[in-house]
Parts: structure tokens; C-alpha cells; sequence
């Protein structure tokens, strides 16, 4: 009985060699997939196959620490994030306890960071000679970003440099030698609604199609005007702005940033996932939503799943490598080395003409 599958599929795809993404039913209710083939792209240093997630959970008391917080959200993150303070001295403690956890360390920079610090921060970087990320936020301003990066490529060649400027940016200018662009999406409230930046980060990934960018959002959950939580909106916004790691195959790793925001010393914002217990739910959600590969561009081909094998015809075989499937059928083959997309009905195969 076990061979009824192929031989369904076999009757089923006689004469349709040529209109192969046609929708097959059969009795079996046997679903095509589309066969994607990997697209040209330079990979940025740390940039995964995949789409990486990351966190700043620091202010996120009683999960802020990693295994706390990645056994309450249920999601594993690739990446997380110390904001260094004016004056601050490296972080040591935070990134040995990242490289312990099998995580990347993120240190942030900001706009009033001086040249002695960053000098200092590069200089330990170096001496620890391990990867880690190093975004320079200085608001978009190149000139500054251009003198502090010459110091990490110095003494830190193995930190990934990230240029990090505002999701309503309008110019295009970046520095030449940004291996990453951070869009910093931290979003605002107006008469009780949240002001999305969905569209101006997919403006932006348009525009630097051809660079790797990272995502740092952070979604207000509360807003000190009238005291107000938008619970069901934040949950929403977390899903949708996700969703553009589907979307948009540059966006190489999305972090969030769950933090308060203050104005004139009193609390303005929270973006703090532990604002509710809907939020860290759907955040977990939202992280192990993320694709898994990245860099695919459909074909006119498609696949069969039978058991743990993808099927494809013979026409479709002279461009996968596939090889026999041990049947009389000649016109079935099965691929091999290939990555599965159920939720999508998408078979990712390297090597493939498109």
C-alpha cells in the first residue's frame, strides 16, 4: 500500500510536462509545491541563511535574562543587544554571558558617544578577537559613523559593522563601508492609535535591495496620554512588522527593543513585551514565524512531499539533479538537499537555474 502515493501521482502527471504549475487534486488530496530556486546575494559578515532574531530585554524584570525569557516567550533568539551609556565602560560581563548562551552580542553606540570611548570599546573588541555586532547610531551621520568604524576595522576586524539611522529617514546616502544598515523602527502613538512604520521600512528595504538590513522595532503597548493601552493593536503591529522577514528577502535579522521611552523625565511610552501577557505570546509567535531561508525566487516548477521525500517529474529532473526513486515509474524522480516550507508550499533547492 505504501507505493499507491507514487503510482496516483504517476497517472495523475502523465502529459503535463508541460504546464507543470498547473494545480494537480488527486484522491490523496497530494498538494504542489513550488520549487524555488537561491538567488545571487553577497553575504554581509554573521548574515545566517536564515532570518536571525534578536533583543534588548534588559528592562524586561522578571525576563531579563535569557534563559528566563526565552522559556516564557518559547522562541529561541540568535541575537541580543546592550545600548552602552555615555562614559560607560565595555559591557564584559553581558557579552561572555552571550557567547556562554550560544547567542551574538549587539552593542549599540549612540549619537553622543565620543571618539575616546568608541576607541576604547574597539580596543577590547579586538583583544576578545570574537564576532560580534557593532551598530553605530548616530542618526544618520556618516562623517561621525566614518571615523568611528575606521577604529574598529583596526582593531576589531571581526565585528560586523552596522549603520543605524531612523525608519523615516528621506536621504539614501550610507557609508561605503557599513556591512549592515539598522532601520530603527520605534514607533509612537497619536490619539490612541499607534502609528505603524510599516511602509517606510518597506520603502527602505526597496531602496537598499542590494544590502543586508537588520530591523530594530519596538511597538508601543502604553502611552502615558490618558493612560492608555493598546494591547490588541501592539499584538497586530508585532505580527505585521514580522511579517516583512517574509516579505522582503534583505532583512537579515529582526530585533526587538523592549524598552520604556521617556520625555521631560517621566515615562512617555512603553514598548516593554512584559506589558502583558498577550504581547509575549504573540511575540513568541511572531520570532518562530521567521523564515527559515532567505534569497529564493519561485520557478515555473513544482514538487510533490510524499512521506519525507520530494517527487518531481522528468522534465523537471534535468535541472534538479534528482535521481530515482527505485519504482518501474521512470518519469517520477526525488530531489535531494532540499529545505521545506509546509506553510507556504514552497521547496527551496540550491543550484537551480531560474
Amino acid at each position: 500500500m505504501k507505493k499507491l502515493p507514487v503510482i496516483f501521482l504517476c497517472i495523475l502527471l502523465c502529459g503535463c510536462k508541460d504546464s507543470e504549475t498547473q494545480t494537480v487534486h488527486t484522491p490523496l488530496g497530494m498538494t504542489p509545491y513550488i520549487i524555488c530556486a537561491e538567488s545571487e546575494h553577497i553575504s554581509a559578515p554573521l548574515e545566517n541563511e536564515k532570518c536571525m532574531s534578536g533583543a534588548y530585554i534588559e528592562e524586561d524584570i522578571p525576563y531579563n535574562e535569557i534563559d528566563a525569557f526565552e522559556k516564557k516567550i518559547r522562541a529561541e533568539e540568535d541575537i541580543y543587544i546592550h545600548y552602552i551609556k555615555k562614559g560607560e565602560d565595555f559591557p564584559m560581563s553581558f557579552v561572555v554571558n552571550c557567547y556562554a548562551k550560544g547567542k551574538i552580542p549587539m552593542l549599540v553606540l549612540g549619537g553622543d558617544s565620543e571618539y575616546e570611548q568608541a576607541y576604547s570599546i574597539a580596543e577590547i573588541c579586538g583583544s576578545l578577537d570574537l564576532p560580534m555586532f557593532i551598530e553605530l547610531d548616530y542618526d544618520g551621520d556618516i562623517e561621525k559613523y566614518n571615523s568611528h568604524s575606521a577604529l574598529f576595522r583596526g582593531y576589531a576586524p571581526k565585528t560586523a559593522l552596522v549603520f543605524g539611522f531612523d525608519a523615516d529617514r528621506e536621504g539614501y546616502a550610507l557609508p561605503e563601508d557599513a556591512d549592515w544598515i539598522a532601520v530603527n523602527a520605534f514607533e509612537s502613538m497619536s490619539k490612541g492609535t499607534i502609528d505603524s512604520e510599516y511602509e517606510n521600512i518597506q520603502r527602505l528595504c526597496r531602496a537598499y535591495s542590494d544590502r543586508s538590513v537588520m530591523l530594530n522595532i519596538a511597538v508601543p503597548v502604553f502611552t502615558a496620554d490618558k493612560c492608555n493601552y493598546a494591547v490588541k493593536e501592539a499584538c497586530n503591529e508585532i505580527e505585521n512588522l514580522y511579517s516583512l522577514a517574509s516579505e522582503q528577502s534583505n532583512i537579515g535579522a529582526v530585533n526587538y527593543i523592549s524598552m520604556s521611552r521617556q520625555k521631560d523625565g517621566r515615562r512617555e511610552y512603553s514598548s516593554r513585551l512584559s506589558e502583558s501577557e498577550s504581547i509575549m505570546y504573540t511575540y513568541g509567535k511572531a520570532v518562530s514565524s521567521i523564515p527559515a531561508v532567505r534569497y529564493y525566487n519561485d520557478t515555473p516548477y513544482v514538487g510533490y512531499v510524499i512521506g519525507d521525500r520530494v517527487i518531481v517529474t522528468e522534465n523537471t529532473a534535468l535541472l534538479t539533479n534528482a535521481k530515482d526513486i527505485g519504482t518501474k515509474y521512470s518519469n517520477l524522480k526525488a530531489v535531494t538537499d532540499y529545505t521545506l516550507d509546509n506553510e507556504r508550499k514552497r521547496i527551496y533547492l540550491k543550484n537551480l537555474p531560474h
